[in-house]
């Protein structure tokens, strides 16, 4: 066995290969493990070559098990895997070396920080602690492939999740890695509330004679070689807004740059939204980001916890992980919340002192992830009116008080925002969605027969 391996070092990493393809997505194979090949054999070790530092260190963290399982599954027990990177080494790998050019290796990190801030870049978020899982597999290797090169693989990209799934650790370590590696370009981020906001500015300023101009708004966005932009759905409803962003988009898409958009939902449910806008979305790829499942959620954990260095066992990060399953936000605030318990306690860190710790935030969480569909539908059986006549344009007397009440619960049970509630209920402004929240909540201050109400729909919607 040895000697024909020894023979032949390309075949036998082909075969690895082909067994990691059958463990991945077809999206990471082809960014990722696909840009590597075998070189030699030396004492049971078998090096293999990759394109660059970043496919390098991903295979020796994140896919090493993926790598070693397929190497024992094609006959290869025993043998090792030493990764070498085929081009130039990093220069910020061997500063000991550089001498003189160590000046040289500071100043090119200070410049990136100041493109960090120019571009509004947060360097906390990074590829490498972006916990890779079966919920995120797929946007994550559409990001790092665009990472390394922009506006050639993928254009544009949409990436969607609920609130606290990543999307915006993903987009700002897209361009966190650009300006480290492509320091030509030009990246800017921002979100689709900024982006209105500066907008709104920008026309005040110019009937005010102040100092920016639409043009150099125009010019910052539309000079961009890579635009990022958050949470794209709050320039829903804004006629201006989306007038200026489809321009730009446009502008910077019919020249190539590259151009990643994150959103709380997919292109198809904008229902509000102009279709030109929406057919440029889903014109690229469109990915998605699943809640964590548990395995994913404990490496969450495991991560922040190794980070932090703090002493706590694995079987209370397991509870947690069991008991938080809505969002890494919320999974990672039930750490935090953990921790301060046993420190200000003085209790030793166990699962009961855990689950002292998160005892009401667990039934909180369970009522939050009610889905916003179930509270329409269970208001619309209490109050026996069609869900589609709820979400449309009528404003009969008995339409106008079960709406209200849908939107009242759904800020409250699920905190969803109010431009998402208006959008879910047939594409109504925000301040139509607040004005509703605001008249129930004064209504169960003076009346009986709306509080009634809420409880007998809130007894359908949790079964009580």
């Amino acid at each position: 066995m040895k000697e024909s391996l020894n023979d032949n070092p390309k075949e036998f990493w082909k075969a690895v290969l082909g067994q990691i393809q059958l463990e991945v997505s077809p999206m990471v194979f082809k960014t990722m493990v696909s840009r590597t090949k075998g070189v030699s054999f030396e004492n049971d070790t078998l090096e293999v070559f990759c394109e660059d530092n970043f496919v390098k260190k991903n295979l020796e963290t994140k896919f090493s098990s993926v790598v070693d399982n397929s190497v024992k599954n094609i006959g290869g027990k025993g043998i090792k895997i030493k990764y070498s990177v085929s081009k130039e080494k990093d220069p910020k790998e061997n500063k000991e070396e550089l001498g003189p050019l160590f000046s040289q290796q500071k100043t090119a990190e200070k410049l990136n920080e100041e493109k960090r801030i120019k571009a509004n870049l947060n360097p906390k978020f990074s590829f490498d602690n972006f916990v890779l899982g079966k919920n995120n597999n797929l946007a994550y290797a559409i990001a790092t492939a665009i990472s390394e090169k922009p506006g050639e693989l993928y254009n544009p990209v949409f990436i969607y999740s609920k609130v606290g799934l990543g999307k915006t650790h993903l987009i700002q370590a897209v361009g966190n890695r650009i300006i480290e590696t492509k320091p030509g370009m030009r990246v800017v981020y921002t979100t689709g509330e900024a982006f209105t906001n500066e907008l709104i500015e920008t026309i005040q300023s110019g009937k005010g004679r102040g100092k920016y101009t639409a043009n150099q708004f125009r010019e910052k966005f539309r000079k961009a070689d890579v635009l990022l932009i958050d949470d794209v759905q709050f320039i829903i409803g804004r006629e201006s807004t989306q007038e200026e962003f489809f321009h730009t988009f446009n502008a910077l898409y019919m020249s190539g740059k590259q151009i990643l958009i994150t959103s709380d939902r997919p292109p198809k449910d904008f229902s509000s939204l102009e279709d030109r806008i929406t057919s440029r979305f889903s014109s690229g790829i469109v990915a998605d980001i699943q809640n964590p499942d548990i395995e994913t959620r404990v490496a969450i954990l495991r991560s922040k916890r190794d980070a932090d260095r703090e002493n706590i066992p694995d079987e209370v990060l397991n509870f947690i992980a069991e008991k938080v399953d809505s969002n890494i936000r919320e999974l990672e605030g039930a750490y935090i919340q953990v921790i301060t318990y046993a420190k200000a306690t003085g209790a030793v860190l166990t699962v009961d002192t855990a689950a002292k710790a998160l005892g009401a935030t667990v039934k909180e969480k369970a009522v939050k992830n009610v889905n916003v569909n179930e509270i329409l539908k269970a208001v619309c059986l209490y109050y026996s009116v069609k869900i589609q006549d709820v979400k449309g344009k009528r404003r009969q007397k008995e339409l106008v008080l079960p709406r209200q009440v849908a939107m009242y619960l759904m800020k409250e049970i699920t905190d969803m925002p109010f431009m998402s509630i208006g959008e879910l209920l047939g594409g109504r402004d925000h301040t139509t969605v607040m004005h509703g929240v605001n008249k129930i909540q004064g209504q169960i201050a003076e009346t009986g027969k709306v509080t009634q109400d809420i409880v007998n729909v809130k007894q359908i919607i949790f079964n009580e």
